[in-house]
């Protein structure tokens, strides 16, 4: 029996993202996400202003150091913090979990961090924050990596749940004694 073309769907169409991205990234995508890793590898993250921060971790099994680079969500001017977060259950992260990043950099500040996970409140005002200052970044972003319309609040609070939130702050002088 074939079904005819034009008759509607009862199952719910989702965009297929961008790239092909579905749980992981591909060869192209990783490419295209490294760009802003090898300009902070050449010393030129201050053409990234406080768009991409550059970030150390240690390896939680092999002790080793790696740098991974993500996209800020939300940088507080007086605090010096930027936000990211997690498109995928990334090794980084799980490494921060383990033991907090030993150096941050955003544009052309380097420091050592205070890093802390966020709250699903916190998150959610951030990712609802970035949606208004970045609009078309917003929409981009979310079609590249398939994650549904976050201009919806209960999609941006089930994202939230889902995907871990940090923030990089630099050690306040105090602490650093």
């Amino acid at each position: 029996m074939t079904i005819p073309t034009d008759a509607p769907s009862s199952a719910p169409t989702r965009e297929r993202p961008l790239l092909g991205l579905r749980r992981r990234p591909g060869r192209l995508a990783l490419r295209f996400m490294r760009m802003p890793l090898r300009a902070y590898s050449h010393d030129k993250g201050y053409l990234l202003g406080h768009t991409f921060l550059q970030f150390t971790h240690v390896g939680r099994k092999s002790g080793k150091a790696y740098q991974s680079v993500a996209m800020v969500l939300d940088y507080d001017e007086t605090t010096g913090e930027a936000v990211i977060c997690a498109a995928w259950d990334t090794d980084w992260c799980r490494n921060l979990r383990a033991r907090p990043a030993t150096n941050v950099k955003v544009g052309s500040a380097s420091f050592t961090p205070d890093q802390r996970f966020l709250g699903e409140d916190e998150a959610t005002a951030v990712l609802q924050k970035f949606r208004v200052a970045h609009p078309h970044r917003a929409r981009l972003i979310t079609r590249i990596f398939g994650w549904g319309d976050l201009r919806d609040d209960r999609n941006v609070r089930t994202f939230v749940r889902t995907h871990p939130f940090l923030g990089f702050r630099p050690q306040s002088r105090s602490a650093e004694r």
